[in-house]
């Protein structure tokens, strides 16, 4: 009898010891798994909160754009790329000839070569050197977005950065205050119809006149930060001009020829100096 009590005695002490250790287990596990599920990463703070419409979005790219223009960043790399097309004209000898003439334009005009080929590095970025490359170039004032020029604008988001994308509505008179040309670099028109004298052995242009279509910008901006880190502007050019040829062209005289030039203005703002930072050895 005494050695079946001992027994059952025997086989419960080992239960519970099992119980025991099982329980400890299970806690543990059960620990574990809660403070892996509770451990959060530190989330990317935002210095603003992401614009969500049209005006906020505008709004706040106005706001980035003008402080970019108050700002010293170490570096800013500018390039422009530009083409031309969509030639017409009554005068068919003229239409044919467009694609030697717009070739002859900008590869023979210094003007528009620097506009076309031209990269700038400006190191150790100053206000001037702002003023100098970034809309509106030349000037304190920078690129001024206006609601009623604005098709769409979005904003999306990624792991650092905000994505504005702003299109544009056609405008028939850029130039003019609050038009579009406010947004976008200007060329001088005195300037370039200077400069166009270098394609005087082909055509003359007395005078033009333009239409901006197409326009868009895409900014992406560190949103730490609210700095732009780049960005590019792009706008179609409509060109209506009077035309009188020369050489072999010199059966044209006064023709009326509208064609579009292409043009995207390409930046990247650097704003750290990397040989001021330091690597951690391994």
């Amino acid at each position: 009898m005494k050695s079946s009590v001992k027994k059952i005695l025997a086989i419960v002490l080992t239960g519970i010891i099992v119980f025991a250790l099982a329980s400890c287990s299970v806690t543990e596990k059960v620990q574990e798994y809660f403070v892996e599920e509770t451990t959060v990463t530190e989330p990317y703070t935002n210095k603003s909160e992401k614009p969500d419409n049209v005006s906020e979005i505008v709004a706040y790219f106005n706001s980035i754009s003008a402080d970019l223009k108050k700002s010293e960043p170490y570096n800013i790399t500018m390039s422009r790329d530009f083409s031309a097309g969509d030639f017409e004209s009554e005068n068919k000898h003229l239409k044919a000839a467009f694609p030697t003439v717009a070739n002859f334009i900008i590869n023979n005009s210094d003007f528009l070569d620097k506009g076309l080929n031209g990269k700038e590095e400006l190191e150790n970025g100053t206000i001037s050197n702002i003023v100098h490359v970034y809309p509106t170039e030349g000037s304190m004032d920078s690129s001024n977005v206006l609601l009623k020029h604005v098709k769409l604008a979005t904003c999306s988001q990624t792991s650092d950065n905000y994505v504005i994308t702003i299109d544009f509505k056609d405008d028939a008179s850029p130039l003019e205050a609050g038009g579009l040309g406010e947004v976008f670099n200007v060329n001088d028109k005195d300037a370039i119809l200077e400069e166009l004298k270098g394609a005087s052995d082909l055509l003359t242009i007395k005078d033009y006149d333009v239409e901006y279509n197409g326009g868009k910008i895409v900014c992406t901006v560190d949103r730490g930060t609210d700095r732009i880190v780049s960005a590019t502007y792009s706008r179609a050019i409509k060109v209506t001009a009077d035309v009188t040829g020369q050489g072999e062209f010199a059966s044209i005289k006064n023709e009326k020829v509208t064609f579009n030039l292409y043009e995207n203005e390409n930046y990247t703002i650097d704003w750290v100096n990397p040989e001021s930072t330091t690597v951690a050895e391994k």
